[in-house]
């Protein structure tokens, strides 16, 4: 099993909510409307910096973990300017 901890511009929320959907990885928390700063891009939902990013958690067993790095790669290279990030980080133990 794995953490899955994704971070996206929210403008894509209903197709990263899609993407999850198609992939079987419907079990998720999301945080939409997070503030966020990557290089020079800064986000903060004001009229000065408009715009936020969204952050999904979620608990993925392997094969899903697979598919969603897939996944996230394909739509990063459609949208080779955009900041979508994806890591996979194990889980020691779960309850």
């Amino acid at each position: 099993m794995k953490v899955a901890l994704l971070f996206y511009h929210s403008v894509y929320d209903d197709e990263i909510r899609e993407m999850l959907k198609d992939l079987g990885c419907v079990r998720y928390i999301e945080v939409p409307r997070a503030w966020a700063q990557d290089g020079t891009d800064r986000r903060f939902g004001s009229h000065i910096y408009p715009g936020t990013d969204s952050v999904v958690l979620a608990f993925v067993e392997h094969d899903c973990a697979e598919k969603l790095k897939a996944a996230v790669e394909r739509f990063r290279s459609a949208r080779a300017k955009e900041q979508t990030h994806l890591a996979l980080l194990p889980v020691e133990e779960f309850v």
